[in-house]
C-alpha cells in the first residue's frame, strides 16, 4: 500500500496550525514485491552540483572489461598464451656464423753469424658458414607439443573468462549494494522528516506549557538519532561508490551515478542450472583442459622411447692470408655439406620409465580434481539456490510487513495527536516500519546476488 502524507495532514494529526511547516513528506512502500525503486544520489562532494552519468549494470561491466586492472592483466597473460601457439616444432632452424681473426707478429731474429733482423708478419683468417638443422622424427613429440600449446591457449582463454566472471560477481555485488543503500538513505530521510516535524511540534507545545520538557527532549533525541543515521547511510553510499569506481578501474571523479531497480528473476530451476553447469561451468571446463594437457604430457614422456632423426646441411666459406709464408700466401676454401643423424635411445637409467609413470599419475590426479570440483560445484549450487529461494519468500513476507507497518505509522500519528499514544510507543512503531522496509531491502539484495551467483556457476552469464 502506498501512503503519501503531506505536512498539513501531519500538522492536523499533531494539532499543528503553523503554515511554515507545510512541506511535503512521503513515506513510500513499493507495491510490487519484486521491484525496488531507487533514488539518485551523487556520491562525491565535488560532484554535488554537477550532472552525473547514469549507468546500468551492463554499462559498468563494459567499462570494467576495458579498464579493470585484473582483467587487463589477465588479457595480457592470454596474449602470451596466444603467442606460444606456433609451428616452430615442425620447422627447421637456420643459423649463420662469421669469424674474422687478425694476427700481427713482431720478431727479433739473431742468426749464427751474429747478424740481426726484425721480421714483421701479419696473418688474416676469415671464415663464415650457414647451417640448417631439421628434426624429421622424434616419436611424434612435435605433434604432441603443438597440440599441447593449443590446449594451453584454450586454458588461458578459460582463465581469462574466470577472471571476468569474478569481476562481474564483484561488480554486481557493489552495484546492487549501492541501489540498496540508496533506498536506505531515502528511507532514513523520511524518518528524519517525520522526527523533525514531531520535534518542532513538541517544542511548540512545550513553549505553551501543554507538555513537559522531558517529552520535548525525548523528541529532540529521536530527531538527532535519525539525523546521525542519515549521515552514516550517506557515508556508506559514498564508500560504496568508491569501491565501484575502483572495481571498474575508472577515476574517482568520474561522476557515474547508479539509478536502477532490483528485479530478482523468479523462474530459475535447479535441475536446469545443474545441467548447464556440467556443460558450461568455467572451472569444470578448465579442469577438463587440465586432463587433456596431462594426456599430452604423457605422450611427450613416451616419445623419449623412440629414435630421433635429424637432417642437417650447411655452406662454409674460409679465406686465410699469410703474406710471409714460403708455401702459400693466400688460401680460400668454400663448399657445402649435408647429412642425417639418427639417435636411438638404449638406456638412460630408467628415467623414461619414471617420467612416464609420473605422467600417468598426473593424468589420474587431473581426473580426481575434476571429480572433486564437480561434487563441490553441485553442493555450492544447491546452497546458493536455497539462499535464493528463501530470500524470494522473505521478499513477499517483508513486503506484507512493510505495508502493515506503514499503516501502523499512519494510525499512530492519529493516536499520538489524540494523546492516547506516548512518544516512546510512537517511536517503537516508527522503528518497526524502518526495520520492516530494511529487511525487505536486504532480502531483495541477497536474492539478486544469489541469482547472479547461480548464473555464474551455471556458466550462462555470457
Amino acid at each position: 500500500m502506498n501512503i503519501k502524507l503531506k505536512v498539513f495532514l501531519i500538522a492536523l494529526l499533531f494539532g499543528c496550525e503553523s503554515a511554515g511547516w507545510a512541506q511535503e513528506v512521503q513515506i513510500t512502500v513499493a507495491q510490487d514485491a519484486k521491484t525496488l525503486n531507487m533514488v539518485e544520489f551523487l556520491p562525491l562532494p565535488y560532484a554535488k552540483n554537477e550532472m552525473g552519468r547514469h549507468f546500468n549494470l551492463m554499462d559498468c561491466i563494459e567499462v570494467a572489461l576495458d579498464e579493470n586492472f585484473s582483467v587487463r592483466i589477465a588479457r595480457n597473460q592470454l596474449e602470451v598464451a596466444q603467442n606460444n601457439v606456433t609451428f616452430a616444432p615442425f620447422l627447421p632452424s637456420i643459423n649463420a656464423y662469421v669469424r674474422q681473426t687478425q694476427t700481427n707478429n713482431h720478431s727479433n731474429v739473431t742468426y749464427t753469424d751474429d747478424t740481426k733482423a726484425q721480421i714483421e708478419s701479419r696473418t688474416g683468417d676469415y671464415r663464415g658458414n650457414v647451417n640448417l638443422s631439421w628434426r624429421l622424427f622424434d616419436g611424434f613429440a612435435m605433434f604432441s607439443s603443438y597440440a599441447r600449446q593449443k590446449e594451453l591457449l584454450q586454458s588461458g582463454e578459460l582463465s581469462f573468462r574466470m577472471n571476468v566472471e569474478n569481476m562481474v560477481m564483484d561488480l554486481s555485488n557493489q552495484y546492487y549494494q549501492i541501489i540498496t543503500i540508496q533506498n536506505q538513505v531515502n528511507l532514513v530521510q523520511q524518518l528524519v522528516d517525520i522526527s523533525r516535524l514531531r520535534y518542532e511540534q513538541a517544542l511548540l507545545k512545550y513553549n505553551i506549557g501543554t507538555i513537559s520538557g522531558l517529552e520535548c527532549q525525548q523528541a529532540r533525541t529521536y530527531f538527532n538519532a535519525d539525523s546521525s543515521s542519515l549521515i552514516v547511510q550517506k557515508q556508506n553510499l559514498k564508500n560504496a561508490y568508491i569501491r565501484l569506481y575502483r572495481t571498474m578501474g575508472v577515476a574517482y571523479d568520474s561522476r557515474i551515478v547508479i539509478r536502477d531497480t532490483i528485479v530478482p528473476e523468479t523462474n530459475l530451476i535447479l535441475d536446469d542450472l545443474w545441467s548447464s553447469a556440467l556443460e558450461k561451468n568455467t572451472e569444470l571446463l578448465l579442469l577438463r583442459q587440465g586432463e587433456t594437457i596431462s594426456e599430452y604430457d604423457l605422450k611427450l614422456a613416451g616419445a623419449a622411447r623412440y629414435p630421433a632423426l635429424d637432417f642437417s646441411t650447411g655452406y662454409t666459406v674460409s679465406a686465410v692470408n699469410t703474406p710471409l709464408s714460403n708455401a702459400t700466401r693466400y688460401n680460400q676454401t668454400n663448399g657445402y655439406n649435408f647429412g642425417f643423424n639418427l639417435s636411438i635411445p638404449i638406456f638412460n637409467g630408467f628415467n623414461v620409465n619414471r617420467q612416464i609413470k609420473n605422467a600417468k599419475l598426473s593424468v589420474e590426479r587431473a581426473a580426481l580434481q575434476y571429480e572433486q570440483r564437480e561434487r563441490s560445484l553441485q553442493g555450492a549450487l544447491l546452497q546458493e539456490f536455497i539462499i535464493y529461494t528463501d530470500n524470494l519468500q522473505m521478499i513477499d513476507f517483508e513486503t506484507q510487513n512493510a505495508e502493515v507497518a506503514s499503516s501502523n505509522v499512519e494510525a499512530a500519528m492519529e493516536r499520538y495527536r489524540l494523546g492516547s499514544l506516548s512518544g516512546i510507543e510512537f517511536r517503537d512503531i516508527q522503528l518497526g516500519y524502518l526495520n520492516a522496509v530494511d529487511r525487505k531491502l536486504r532480502a531483495m539484495y541477497q536474492a539478486k546476488l544469489s541469482e547472479v551467483a547461480l548464473l555464474l556457476l551455471a556458466g550462462v552469464i555470457f
